[in-house]
């Protein structure tokens, strides 16, 4: 994707649930020179959701540059035309949630996006625990409304990969379609290279579907009773 010279490292991810796309980018994650092009993505698209996977700093290396404001009320411009303010941030345990408004100085049109965070995500291998993943994401689907679900790491493909695997099969067991993981993953990869990028990666999905089919299972026991 590119505009005006720049070039952002991002793919159109669509995938078929059931009746339904699911439509999303992976990107990198933004660096000092792809900031303004970043927001401009995010603008044209009218995303409302960016879903970050990483910290900025993880074991020491610069993941991802900050590509928005600390300061609630703290009006930043990313480009010549685009201003972007923090309205309000939350700091949950294993996540941040950030609404930010984008504004186009030139039309004064504006645009929310609600930038989550995921913090919980060691340096090295996956989550211990599915439980907080499947929280950010089903906050995540839950304030989607427009565009699709910017997603981003650093390079963009290990835990944005496995972020969109999880939540397409979480949709596909929502609508109570079949699924398969290795399908799906090929799917994605045939969008952009190298989705799921480790082994370890991949295995998650497996066991963050299977933590979840339990708890339904569960339920079910439960009503069925």
């Amino acid at each position: 994707m590119g505009r005006d010279g720049g070039y952002i490292n991002a793919n159109f991810i669509n995938m078929a649930v059931k009746d339904e796309s699911f439509l999303y980018i992976a990107c990198q994650g933004p660096l000092p020179t792809t900031l303004g092009d970043f927001w401009q993505m995010v603008w044209e698209q009218k995303s409302n959701v960016i879903a970050m996977m990483t910290q900025e700093v993880e074991g020491g290396k610069v993941k991802c540059q900050r590509y928005w404001p600390d300061t609630p009320r703290t009006a930043e411009m990313v480009d010549d035309r685009l201003q972007i303010t923090l309205i309000k941030d939350q700091h949950l345990d294993n996540f941040v949630i950030r609404v930010i408004e984008v504004k186009d100085v030139q039309t004064n049109e504006v645009q929310s996006v609600t930038h989550l965070n995921y913090t919980g995500w060691p340096d090295h291998g996956t989550p211990s625990q599915p439980e907080q993943l499947l929280t950010f994401i089903s906050y995540m689907r839950h304030v989607h409304r427009s565009g699709p679900v910017v997603t981003h790491c650093s390079a963009g493909i290990g835990r944005s990969g496995t972020l969109i695997c999880i939540d397409v099969v979480l949709g596909l067991i929502s609508k109570d379609a079949d699924f398969d993981i290795s399908d799906v993953v090929r799917n994605m990869r045939l969008q952009r290279q190298g989705m799921v990028q480790t082994e370890d990666q991949y295995i998650f999905c497996y066991q963050v579907i299977l933590y979840v089919l339990r708890c339904l299972q569960a339920e079910e026991n439960i009503s069925g009773q």
